[in-house]
């Protein structure tokens, strides 16, 4: 039944709570049209559904409203009116709640402490922190469901004194969809920072990291589990601008999947990535698109392997020393990964180098091409626009056009 009641909220993102009413009903009859049970005598089977439980949240400049209904059993606010709230779940609860989000401070912030997986409904909202704690703080470890409204623009925005590692900060799995914008800025590390693995999904809207002292999303240090470290992207649009790191970081031996959506890459930090994993790299769908403009700056790069196996990336290398793709063999003092391999099967790729010094592709180890379309075009001297520095195969699929510019 739970699981029945938490998808009725993937509804939040295309509408109105009518729609979400509307479907709760439409998932009742449902279940009652299904349920083998259904008329027979004796049955200590359901036929109804829970109805979601809403807390909701509301910013009003200088004050806060908290609406904790009776149906959220073991939900407490510390913080009273107050724009910095605080809510937690009591540890003996082991229900999913649907925090609901709305309005704006130039001076607040929203925790969330909880042992149990919950779902965060961000439905208008814009807050600007003004003490040491992030504006947004989910701290559970457990799922975190993030619903951006359709429809909605939800702001974040942290100072110089934030002391958590992300001016959105999770510790938990964090989930994204929904058809609204997200909108991010940090003065202080990292924009958006998941302690854990960090996915957006299908029905994602637009995310936009708009300043960044550290990187611009941060996913890592987690629980150990290599399972549970990774940024994966099924849909939607990603935008970077002002990013001091790299703009997608998969820390600690970290994996990056790449399965659908817009990824614009704009990397004009000094040795600045565009997407780095410190394991594992697969881009089988969607859109890449790099604009590498500050010295030694790199679109993509795996530490161990990387596979290309669908989708598009395309772009231009106009800094000096810069690489669009590298497969990187990533050593330190700790373990060597004995990487640096690059597999391309069915990508499209189509990289403009105008930077001196400059390669679409540098790969440590081997590089093995059996399929996809990779054209490399630019200056004489960057020719043939590649660099492999182990065994190389399939080098014909790889087309290389001098431009003259």
């Amino acid at each position: 039944m739970k699981e029945r009641t938490i998808t009725i909220l993937r509804h939040v993102a295309q509408g109105s709570i009518k729609t979400v009413v509307g479907c709760w009903l439409l998932c009742i009859v449902a279940a009652a049209c299904t349920d083998e049970n259904k008329n027979k005598p004796n049955s200590d089977e359901e036929d109804t559904i829970p109805k979601p439980v809403f807390v909701d949240i509301t910013f009003n400049s200088s004050t806060a409203t908290v609406n904790i209904p009776a149906t959220a059993i073991g939900v407490s606010c510390s913080s009273g009116n107050s724009t910095n709230v605080v809510l937690a779940l009591d540890s003996a609860i082991w229900t999913e709640y649907i925090y609901r989000v709305s309005g704006a401070t130039t001076s607040g912030s929203l925790t969330i402490n909880s042992n149990y997986k919950l779902t965060l409904l961000l439905n208008g909202v814009d807050l600007t922190s003004t003490t040491t704690s992030p504006p947004l703080h989910i701290n559970c470890g457990k799922r975190i469901s993030m619903i951006l409204q359709e429809g909605t623009t939800n702001t974040f925005t942290d100072n110089a004194t934030n002391e958590k590692k992300g001016a959105v900060y999770t510790k938990g799995h964090l989930e994204i969809e929904g058809g609204g914008t997200l909108n991010i800025s940090s003065k202080a590390r990292h924009a958006l920072c998941a302690k854990e693995y960090l996915q957006l999904k299908k029905t994602t809207g637009t995310i936009n990291i708009l300043e960044s002292a550290g990187d611009g999303i941060h996913c890592g240090e987690g629980d150990g589990n290599p399972e549970n470290n990774y940024f994966k992207m099924g849909g939607g649009t990603l935008n970077f601008n002002s990013v001091a790191g790299d703009l997608i970081d998969c820390d600690d031996y970290g994996n990056a999947f790449i399965n659908g959506g817009t990824l614009n890459l704009t990397v004009d930090a000094i040795g600045g990535k565009g997407l780095k994993a410190d394991s594992l790299l697969y881009v089988t769908g969607g859109s890449i698109n790099l604009d590498l403009t500050g010295t030694s700056a790199i679109g993509l790069q795996s530490n161990y392997k990387a596979f290309l196996s669908g989708g598009t990336i395309s772009g231009t290398v106009s800094c000096y020393d810069g690489i669009g793709i590298r497969a990187n063999n990533s050593k330190s003092s700790v373990t060597v990964l004995n990487g640096g391999y690059l597999y391309l099967n069915g990508s499209d790729i189509d990289l403009k180098l105008t930077g001196s010094s400059c390669y679409g592709i540098n790969v440590e180890a081997d590089m093995e091409a059996t399929a996809g379309n990779i054209n490399l075009q630019g200056l004489a001297a960057n020719a043939p626009g590649y660099k492999v520095k182990g065994t190389a195969s399939g080098e014909s699929y790889i087309k290389w056009t001098e431009t003259g510019e």
